[in-house]
């Protein structure tokens, strides 16, 4: 067990007891996630004045295990941010974390279905790949790509219009 001095023990106190090493290990996560959480402001750790070491608190040990079960409910670095924020100004928070779980649970299923489109379209894909390979072509691009029809879902590109950007527009699909 090391030793410390009495000047060592009233520095520790003063800045802090861990280095991001330490800090690292106690919340389960590594140095890098400590010090990425400190470049975006999630962690304000204070420097040692003899060495420059950044020293984290027990309290910053809290606060970064908070940050981690934020993120395992889905929060973004944002969201957590603005929280954090909040806390630090002793402004309560419950009501702004329910809000912010339901609209990020609502991206969620946005972001599923979205998912769930893009799987079918894949599937169809490769169906239709399996029924009609693709031939030889003077093609630059991939041919199966460029055979991708409607049957699968894909989008068609839109005509380049009063000075709008042209975009993809759905195309229904047929029925099977």
């Amino acid at each position: 067990m090391e030793t410390l001095s009495v000047t060592q023990k009233t520095r520790q106190t003063r800045v802090g007891n861990f280095q991001v090493a330490d800090l690292a290990r106690r919340a389960g996560v590594t140095a890098a996630t400590v010090r990425y959480y400190v470049r975006v402001g999630l962690l304000d750790p204070d420097r040692d004045r003899y060495n420059g070491y950044r020293r984290f608190s027990r309290e910053d040990l809290r606060r970064l295990i908070f940050v981690r079960k934020a993120q395992a409910l889905g929060l973004t670095i944002s969201d957590i941010r603005l929280i954090l924020d909040r806390l630090d100004h002793h402004d309560p928070v419950c009501e702004l974390v329910v809000d912010t779980v339901e609209r990020r649970l609502e991206e969620i299923r946005v972001q599923c279905d979205e998912l769930a489109a893009l799987k079918a379209r894949m599937e169809a894909a490769l169906e239709q790949w399996a029924r009609e390979p693709a031939g030889e072509t003077d093609s630059d691009f991939c041919p199966l790509i460029e055979q991708v029809d409607a049957r699968c879902g894909m989008a068609e590109p839109t005509q380049h219009a009063g000075g709008r950007k042209p975009g993809l527009r759905a195309v229904p699909q047929a029925a099977s």
